[in-house]
Order: C-alpha cells, then structure tokens, then sequence
C-alpha cells in the first residue's frame, strides 16, 4: 500500500499550538501550486509502479485552495502514477471554508474524504487556540 501526502502550508490565522510548517502569505499560493506540479513530475518514478491508495492533503489549510486548484493537483498525480481503483483522496478543511458551493463543487471531483478540524465547540477555547471558526 502507498499513499501520498501533500502539504498545503496556507493558512489564514497561525493557530497557536500547531507545529507544522505554515505560512499566512496567501498570494505565493500560485507559485507554490507550480512548484509542487514540478515536485510530483521529478518523483514519480520515486514509489516504482506501486498502487497508491490514498492521498491526502494536510497542513496548513488545504481547503483555502479552490476546488479547481486541489482538482488540478489530483488529476496530474493520476497522470504521473498508478492508482488504486478507487483511492481514498482526504482534505484536510477548516469548518469556516466549508461552504455549500465548496462542497457541492468538490463532490464533482474524486475527493471522497474530509478531515475538519475542530478542535473544539467552545468559543472561548477557540479564541484561546486562535482558530477563525466559532
């Protein structure tokens, strides 16, 4: 079994506990989209033909993509590797960013999983952890 996981390091608000990498500057977003297309073409002989069962996208803040942007990186993996029939493909999405055009457009594409991270449902603990959802 093997899986890709892709950082998106964006984010809207620095969240005070995380450790990962991240980033607010929002308009490097581009340059790092084609970055990542060069990334995945320079790789993809890296898992030598295995079948890849998932992808994930983690971070950061996967969902402050468009559906169009997260579509684009999906559909040039399938072009570079080999897929399971049906792999698990998860983003990662604040509650905020889940709107139902969000949704509805991503369900046009083969994400089949959402990971949202709610780390409470008491806004004072909220505003403590610095998230932008109440």
């Amino acid at each position: 079994m093997a899986g890709i996981y892709i950082h998106i390091p964006f984010c809207k608000r620095i969240c005070s506990y995380c450790d990962f990498y991240k980033s607010t500057m929002t308009a490097l977003i581009p340059d790092y989209l084609k970055a990542l297309s060069q990334e995945l073409s320079a790789r993809k002989d890296y898992l030598q033909n295995e079948i890849i069962d998932t992808i994930y996208f983690g971070g950061g803040t996967p969902s402050l993509l468009s559906v169009k942007q997260l579509d684009n990186i999906i559909q040039n993996i399938y072009e570079l590797n080999f897929l399971a029939q049906n792999p698990e493909i998860t983003v990662e999405a604040n509650p905020d960013d889940l709107t139902s055009e969000f949704l509805r457009n991503l369900s046009h594409t083969p994400v089949n999983r959402l990971s949202i991270g709610i780390q409470s449902l008491i806004d004072r603990d909220l505003i403590l952890l610095n998230r932008r959802h109440n």
